[in-house]
């Protein structure tokens, strides 16, 4: 496997933040000082700006000629990042609000991203007991998972009909829009899981639990994706914006501002079809 040294780092990382992070929760919230970061950015708690410096501090030391975009640290004045062959893209909680309400669908992200192409993921999942990883660069594709304690084994997804999708949507912020996606697709209720995070999102789709994930919006960030979307890759799925076209790690804009769209890679030329006409109308609302 190439990146041998970058993934058993990001590995060591995710695990390393993950026991703080469960440890914050079991204080209780008082002790993770969350506040909203206002201009619609969401919460943010002690843990993830702890977790995001050490994180980006770790990084820096093994590999001080790669640049970094990290969430809770991010300087939109500075472009180095989008001109770098290497940029790790870092969400040190991803899922922060379920985070806060001390649930467990949040994660940690490490992605790599190589000349612009989403090349190695890690994404703890500490409250569910799950790590996932994933490489992909050259010819080399492949993702992997672990429940706690247990053996890593490959993940793998394998085909679906697409009358028998099973999506993955929001637990808090249902839309409207996911009913027209359901409606398109003839996705039944009962084949909505309902869950918190981007990134745990997206490992259903990579583990097998669902088979489609889309966010019809913008309002993700390049940091939410960078790793799942190694993992998800390397395990057979694919990840676009909503009209089917590739997600841009070097900018210019640190958004995946035409939504998203996860799903089986088999699956995803006829999903992103019948998904273009609603993708055409909500990306020209302001």
């Amino acid at each position: 496997m190439q990146l041998r040294r970058e993934l058993r780092v990001a590995l060591d990382l995710a695990q390393d933040s993950g026991s703080i992070a469960l440890a914050y929760q079991r204080q209780g919230r008082e002790a993770l000082e969350i506040r909203d970061k206002g201009s619609d950015q969401g919460l943010v708690t002690r843990a993830d700006t702890e977790l995001n410096a050490a994180i980006v501090d770790a990084l820096s030391e093994a590999f001080p000629g790669d640049a970094i975009l990290a969430e809770e640290s991010v300087d939109i004045s500075d472009d180095a990042w989008r001109r770098a062959d290497r940029c790790w893209q870092i969400d040190p909680i991803d899922g922060t609000s379920g985070f806060s309400r001390l649930g467990s669908s949040w994660a940690i992200h490490i992605g790599l991203i190589v000349d612009g192409e989403p090349a190695l993921g890690v994404v703890y999942e500490p409250a569910r007991g799950r790590m996932s990883w994933g490489v992909c660069i050259d010819d080399e594709r492949e993702a992997w998972g672990r429940r706690e304690n247990g053996a890593p084994f490959p993940l793998r997804r394998q085909p679906v009909a697409l009358d028998q999708l099973r999506l993955v949507s929001s637990k808090n912020h249902a839309s409207p829009r996911i009913a027209e996606v359901m409606e398109a697709l003839s996705v039944a209720e009962s084949r909505n899981l309902r869950i918190s995070s981007t990134g745990v999102k997206m490992m259903t789709v990579a583990w097998g639990d669902s088979d489609l994930y889309v966010h019809p919006r913008k309002g993700t960030k390049l940091w939410d994706t960078a790793a799942p979307h190694a993992i998800l890759r390397g395990a057979g799925g694919e990840l676009s914006d909503l009209r089917g076209e590739a997600l841009r790690y070097r900018g210019p804009s640190i958004g995946n501002d035409a939504g998203l769209l996860a799903c089986g890679a088999s699956e995803h030329p006829e999903v992103s079809r019948r998904l273009r006409a609603l993708a055409d109308v909500w990306l020209t609302v302001t």
